[in-house]
């Protein structure tokens, strides 16, 4: 599953897939519109304007930088750390569009909206994600060398992370199918739709965090790598209890955990922590 065939081929379904469910999702919304389908059987943040069904074709591509994120820690645990901080901005992206559709109801002013809040949290990781990446490519060429048991374990673990993923994927999707089907019988209370997944995963991707840093920590000779790693495992937690809250809480525990993550990959980069080797 980490070939660049299979990857490719990976691409080209998620594209494709893509395309289907929003033609879907806007299919369902022109119906309810034009009142062939009852709109009270669904959520209106979701199903209330067109402008909505764009929250779909971003949950799909964001299952595919889950993929890439998995496929990069086999590599490199700073590109899947990159990816973690591509997730959280598209996440927010995706939000967007949702609070878009709601917003067009005129339920909520704009400067009290979400979508304020979900657009500054994207812009400010955008820009945090831009430095990391800016860092990330001028990085000091010193190879360190990592233990054969080491390379292993990240191969294991990317292993196991692809299976949840799969079966994660599945069990969140049915779940919240249901909860959709039962809402439409008697309005009952409906998990947000962002959180669907990502809550699950990411407390999964800390603990594999946790044990490659455990790891490196035994198979790393230079210290500040070993920090700069438990400065990531850090990032990717306060990630993860963001979905926890709501409104400029959430916003801003995401954008802490990313300054966290782009904090630390800067500071392992500067002059004074590098081990000259001759």
């Amino acid at each position: 599953m980490f070939s660049e065939k299979f990857k490719h081929r990976f691409e080209i379904f998620i594209t494709y897939f893509g395309i289907s469910v929003f033609i879907l999702h806007f299919t369902l919304i022109i119906a309810i519109q034009f009142g062939i389908i009852p709109g009270t059987y669904f959520p209106s943040n979701l199903f209330g304007h067109p402008f909505a069904s764009l929250f779909s074709p971003f949950s799909i591509l964001l299952i595919y930088e889950v993929y890439l994120l998995i496929y990069y820690l086999r590599k490199s645990y700073t590109k899947s750390v990159a990816k973690q901080l591509e997730i959280m901005a598209l996440i927010l992206l995706r939000n967007s569009f949702k609070d878009i559709g709601k917003m067009m109801q005129g339920e909520t002013p704009i400067l009290e909206s979400d979508l304020m809040k979900d657009l500054t949290g994207f812009i400010l990781i955008l820009l945090l994600l831009w430095a990391f990446y800016a860092i990330e490519t001028t990085r000091n060429a010193i190879k360190y060398e990592l233990s054969a048991n080491f390379i292993k374990l990240k191969h294991h673990l990317s292993n196991i992370l692809i299976w949840i993923f799969i079966g994660l994927s599945i069990f969140a999707f049915s779940s919240w199918i249901l909860e959709l089907i039962e809402f439409s019988h008697n309005h009952a209370s409906l998990q947000d739709p962002s959180h669907v997944f990502y809550r699950e995963f990411f407390t999964l991707l800390t603990f594999a965090d946790v044990l490659l840093l455990l790891s490196s920590a035994k198979n790393l000779q230079n210290t500040i790598l070993v920090v700069r790693n438990s400065g990531y495992v850090l990032a990717t937690l306060l990630m993860r209890i963001s979905f926890g809250f709501e409104g400029w809480e959430r916003i801003f525990t995401v954008v802490l955990g990313a300054g966290v993550a782009v904090f630390m990959l800067w500071i392992s980069e500067r002059k004074a922590f590098k081990v000259i080797r001759e």
